[in-house]
């Protein structure tokens, strides 16, 4: 193997703080090559005889970088189970052989416990590769990183085979302290083919986008997001089942920025499905924001449904429920024969404090139905149902909403109507209320 520069190492020993199961504690700064490698190995671990952790800790004028992962003994080559038994310390050495280079190791076993320093070299045959394949040149530093982490050959064959465009020397670098392993890559070239840059792998791995995510998000229509498109949506805790509503709902070609605007303002997907059952399916984001932001229910949606109002726009909706037509209000206006209202006459029967009761006693006192402008007259007047009852009763059925309102208006009662029925003849409104006025009746 061809050999870069060696890092001459200074001993010294690591403390127990570096044996964490996996750990990045801060970058080489540039990448700059380590002046110093220390190493510690923990037997205690609970792990099985052969395996231990394993900690390399690169020191650089500007920083420091810690990896630290099980290892099986094996890979430790010279190093045995045998000598991390005992009291006592005892000398230890031994050798990790890697594509990009390989670690000579030395120092102190101290019970379970070792710990020490190691030379690296790095492979100028591999240097060679990475330039060969279009990666660029590798400085020592760069086949330090690829070691510690194992990158070798069949890394970069994976790569090429899942056609995964040709990263840089500091790309893969970025891929390998990132944790983006050769299974991840092949598991999410499977579930998203568009995912071919190394750049867009380490960001989709680094924000916890999933294999799995990608491909319930594809199967649930969405198959054409980018990889900044996913990351957004993982980000915003945007799950495939969410995605899936959407697609039931019919919502197949959203951008990404309305999809977060949806599930930011807690549009559900259940509360989408009632929505276009009762004929509000073809509402764009916006509309649907406008909606769930004035706390209009899929209840409330379904009952404006039921009254036959299936054709409103979101702005119609929204401005029945802020002024208090509920659905019951509704069902009683059309059980009293108000049914056909516009969406301007409900509101103003609302607005006036026109009670459902109250139609239905208008029509159960005899009265003819009234148009909304008629039937607020007669509310603002005070006329009860009881007099318009007696108004029908007496004769006068035919007397304008008006006029029954004027005769309100005048002190008239069912009583006076009465009296003025017994005079002999019959009087028209407004000699009723002359009589009234004179105190005659």
């Amino acid at each position: 193997m061809g050999v870069q520069k060696s890092q001459i190492v200074r001993s010294a020993t690591l403390g127990a703080a570096f044996a964490a199961a996996a750990l990045t504690a801060g970058a080489l700064v540039a990448h700059a090559s380590p002046e110093t490698i220390r190493w510690e190995v923990d037997a205690s671990r609970g792990y099985s005889p052969d395996v231990v952790q394993f900690t390399l800790t690169a020191v650089t004028p500007t920083g420091r970088n810690v990896t630290s992962s099980p290892a099986s003994l094996n890979v430790l080559v010279g190093l045995g189970a045998d000598q991390l038994q005992g009291a006592g310390e005892r000398p230890v050495a031994f050798h990790v052989q890697r594509d990009a280079g390989e670690f000579d190791c030395k120092g102190v076993a101290h019970g379970r416990i070792a710990s020490g320093e190691c030379v690296f070299q790095g492979s100028q045959s591999f240097a060679q590769i990475l330039q060969q394949r279009g990666m660029g040149a590798a400085k020592p530093s760069d086949l330090y990183r690829l070691s510690v982490n194992d990158v070798g050959t069949r890394y970069l064959d994976e790569l090429q085979q899942l056609k995964v465009l040709t990263p840089t020397v500091d790309e893969l670098g970025r891929a390998a302290e990132h944790g983006v392993s050769v299974g991840y890559i092949r598991e999410m070239a499977a579930a998203a083919p568009a995912f071919s840059k190394m750049d867009d792998l380490i960001k989709a791995h680094d924000h916890g986008v999933s294999p799995s995510y990608v491909s319930a998000v594809r199967a649930a229509g969405y198959g054409s997001l980018s990889c900044e498109g996913l990351v957004r949506l993982h980000d915003h805790g945007v799950s495939a089942d969410f995605m899936g509503g959407l697609r039931r709902a019919g919502y197949t070609h959203l951008a990404v920025d309305e999809i977060e605007r949806l599930h930011d303002h807690g549009v559900s997907t259940e509360w989408l499905a009632v929505l276009r059952r009762d004929g509000f399916g073809a509402l764009t984001s916006d509309q649907l924001v406008l909606l769930r932001d004035h706390g209009v229910s899929a209840e409330y949606a379904s009952a404006l449904s039921a009254a036959g109002y299936r054709q409103l726009t979101p702005e119609q909706v929204v401005r029945l429920f802020e002024n208090g037509v509920s659905g019951s209000w509704l069902a009683g206006v059309q059980k009293a024969g108000y049914g056909g209202l516009s969406v301007d006459q409900l509101v103003q029967l609302r607005q006036r404090g026109v009670s459902a009761d109250y139609l239905a006693d208008l029509r159960r006192a005899g009265y003819r139905i009234l148009t909304p402008d008629e039937v607020i007259l007669l509310h603002d007047h005070g006329v009860s149902s009881d007099l318009v009852h007696e108004v029908v009763a007496t004769g006068y059925g035919e007397a304008s909403p008006g006029e029954i309102a004027k005769m309100r208006d005048h002190g008239l009662s069912g009583s006076s109507l009465r009296k003025a029925s017994a005079l002999g003849r019959r009087l028209n409104v407004e000699e009723i209320i002359r009589l009234r006025d004179s105190g005659v009746l």
